[in-house]
C-alpha cells in the first residue's frame, strides 16, 4: 500500500513538474512569433493590442551583455554590441564635466503586458526577463551608474490605467506621468535642486483619438485608439512648456522624449515626458530629443549641441536618458562617443 501511495506521489510530481516546464514563457513566445511572423514589422497580440517585431526579437534574445552581446545584438558591427562598456564610458565622461547621468530605458510593452502578446502567457511569463533586467541594472550601479529602474512601478500599476498605447511603441500618457515622477524624484534629492527658481504649472486633462504608428505600420486600416492625456501649461500664464537650452537637466533621448509633445505624427503638443518632467520640477528642462535611435544618434545630437556653443554645458546637472530597452539590442550598435570636442 506505501508503495502504491508512494508511485502516485511520483507520478503527481512528475505531472505538475511537466506541466510547469510546458507553461511558455515571453522568450519562448516571442521567438515563435517573430518566426512566424512575416516581413512586416508588426505583431498582432490580444484584444487588439499590437506588438513591435523588433521589440519581440530583444526579448527573444536573452542575455544581451557581456560575452552574449554579440549574439543577442542586432549590430553588423559586433564590436559595438554590448551596451554595458559603452554606457558606463558615457557615465565617466559626463561625471567628468559635473554631470549626473540618469539612465531610463523604456521597457518593452510585452514585458508589461505578456497576456496582451499571447492568450497562453500571464504576468508570470515575463518572469525570466524580469530577472535578466535586475541583473543587467545591478552591474550597472556596480559601476556608477544610476539606473531608473520603472520596472517594478510598472508591474504595479499595469492593472489600474493601461501604461502603454494598444496600437502604437510608445507608452501611454498614464504611462509617461511614472516616468516624469520617478525621474523628478531622483533629481529633487539633488544639492542642487533647492537653488533653482521654481513656477507652478497646472494640467488639464482632454481626450484624444490616435491611429498609432503600429497601425500604420501595418497597413493603417486599423481602428483609432482614443487616450486621455494630461496638457500641461504655466499655472499663471497658461503657456506650454519650452524647451530651456540654459536648464540645469537635459532630457536626452529617441521619440519618447518627443511622443505627445512635438505634434503631428507623434499625437499631441504639450502632454509629453518632457512637458510632465518640467511640471514636476517646477522649472523647463532643456529637451533634446530624436526620432531615430535614443543610442548613438541622441549622443551625437548632444555633442554636435555642444561642439557648436562652447559653453552650453556650463551649469549642466543632471541628464536623463530616455530611450526604448530594446535599443540594447539594437542594430545600431553601442558605439562610444564623447560628450563634447
Amino acid at each position: 500500500m506505501k508503495r502504491i501511495i508512494r508511485i502516485v506521489a511520483v507520478l503527481t510530481l512528475f505531472v505538475a513538474v511537466s506541466a510547469f516546464a510546458a507553461t511558455p514563457g515571453l522568450r519562448d513566445t516571442s521567438r515563435q512569433l517573430v518566426e512566424q511572423s512575416d516581413t512586416g514589422s508588426v505583431v498582432a497580440g490580444v484584444d487588439g493590442w499590437l506588438f513591435f517585431k523588433e521589440e519581440l526579437q530583444h526579448l527573444a534574445a536573452g542575455k544581451f551583455w557581456g560575452e552574449a552581446a554579440g549574439t543577442a545584438s542586432q549590430a553588423r558591427d559586433k564590436s559595438s554590441a554590448d551596451p554595458l562598456p559603452a554606457i558606463e564610458e558615457y557615465n565617466k565622461l559626463l561625471a567628468d564635466r559635473g554631470i549626473t547621468l540618469y539612465l531610463m530605458p523604456v521597457p518593452p510593452k510585452a514585458l508589461i503586458y505578456p497576456d496582451k502578446l499571447s492568450p497562453a502567457l500571464d504576468q508570470s511569463a515575463a518572469a525570466g526577463e524580469l530577472a535578466l533586467y535586475r541583473e543587467f541594472y545591478e552591474q550597472l550601479a556596480a559601476s556608477g551608474v544610476k539606473v531608473i529602474d520603472l520596472l517594478p512601478t510598472l508591474q504595479e500599476n499595469r492593472d489600474k490605467a493601461q501604461l502603454y498605447c494598444r496600437t502604437d511603441t510608445h507608452y501611454s500618457g498614464e504611462g509617461l506621468a511614472l516616468f516624469a515622477k520617478a525621474a523628478a524624484e531622483a533629481l529633487k534629492k539633488e544639492a542642487w535642486y533647492a537653488d533653482v527658481a521654481k513656477k507652478q504649472y497646472k494640467q488639464s486633462v482632454q481626450k484624444v483619438t490616435i491611429r498609432g504608428d503600429l497601425t500604420q505600420m501595418a497597413g493603417g486600416s486599423g481602428p483609432e485608439e482614443e487616450l486621455e492625456l494630461a496638457m500641461v501649461t504655466g499655472k499663471d500664464d497658461g503657456k506650454p512648456v519650452e524647451s530651456d537650452m540654459k536648464s540645469p537637466v537635459i532630457l536626452l533621448g529617441d521619440s519618447h522624449a518627443l511622443v505627445f509633445q512635438a505634434g503631428g505624427d507623434l499625437h499631441a503638443k504639450g502632454a509629453g515626458f518632457f512637458d510632465h518632467l518640467s511640471a514636476e520640477l517646477g522649472f523647463p528642462v532643456d529637451l533634446l530629443g530624436v526620432r531615430g535611435s535614443g543610442v548613438t544618434p541622441a549622443r551625437i545630437k548632444l555633442f554636435q549641441r555642444a561642439k557648436q556653443d562652447d559653453g552650453y554645458l556650463t551649469g549642466k546637472k543632471a541628464l536623463i536618458w530616455c530611450f526604448a530597452a530594446r535599443e540594447f539590442t539594437g542594430s545600431g550598435g553601442w558605439r562610444q562617443i564623447p560628450v563634447a570636442p
